[in-house]
């Protein structure tokens, strides 16, 4: 029996995808919170010794042996091809085409910067990237053998702080969105879930999505009457256990 440690934060979008995919796979789980506002425990030397990038979640599988994953797409792909638990898989191999262009829309849309352009506070938005790249500079001068993973780091910083506040990359991220979208909604037609009646990795990934774009304030993508089937979906998908089990944020909280 395989066991996982998820090192994770509860706003994190990645963090909520391998959530929600440890719970509808029916796995039990273990997790440290990381604390990537305050205290930055991201940047901490332990942590990179187990995430070089910096970044979260990271899940380490423990079956006889310890193995570390450090990207949620690999994660949750890991998580769905477990034999143990749920089906995460569509049972028709042809299927497959379609979930992973499903998951690709939706991984494509560039969350992590939207979030941060609409944060309801851009003031305090700015004052974590600020924090984040000072700490991060500060630890490479104090862990020089680490320099290399927080130069990264700090670059991840930067760069969110100038797109954030670029309108013409903003636009293209929400269009891209909005087709991506567009596709979900004629793709559900009058079916449970994105490839039929089966749950899939794909409505683990467009469950968050939609969750984010809901806390975000992007209320016409999820109108009933601009959206009917999508609309309909996301209420269905928020009413599922593992939906509150996995702590799916669709608010934001102030820490």
């Amino acid at each position: 029996m395989t066991s996982f440690m998820l090192y994770h934060h509860p706003l994190s979008v990645c963090s909520m995808k391998v959530r929600l995919a440890l719970e509808e796979k029916g796995l039990a789980w273990s997790g440290r919170v990381i604390d990537i506002v305050q205290k930055q425990e991201q940047l901490e030397p332990w942590y990179l010794k187990l995430n070089p990038k910096g970044v979260i979640p990271t899940v380490e599988f423990r079956n006889g042996t310890t193995k570390v994953l450090t990207d949620s797409a690999h994660i949750i792909r890991a998580i769905a091809s477990l034999s143990e638990g749920n089906a995460l898989l569509p049972k028709d191999e042809s299927d497959r085409p379609l979930m992973d262009q499903l998951i690709d829309l939706a991984d494509d849309i560039d969350l992590h910067i939207l979030s941060y352009a609409r944060h309801p506070s851009m003031e305090k938005s700015e004052e974590i990237l600020n924090e984040r790249i000072q700490k991060t500079l500060l630890m490479s001068e104090k862990h020089p053998k680490l320099s290399a993973n927080y130069v990264v780091c700090a670059n991840r910083s930067e760069k969110t702080k100038k797109f954030r506040v670029d309108k013409q990359y903003i636009e293209t991220v929400e269009n891209n969105a909005l087709e991506a979208i567009i596709f979900v909604e004629k793709q559900l037609q009058d079916n449970d879930f994105l490839l039929g009646n089966t749950y899939t990795v794909a409505d683990v990934i467009w469950t968050v999505a939609l969750s984010r774009f809901d806390l975000l304030g992007y209320s016409s993508w999820l109108d009933k009457n601009i959206f009917p089937r999508l609309a309909s979906y996301y209420l269905r998908m928020q009413q599922r256990k593992s939906y509150t089990l996995a702590q799916v944020q669709s608010h934001w909280w102030s820490k």
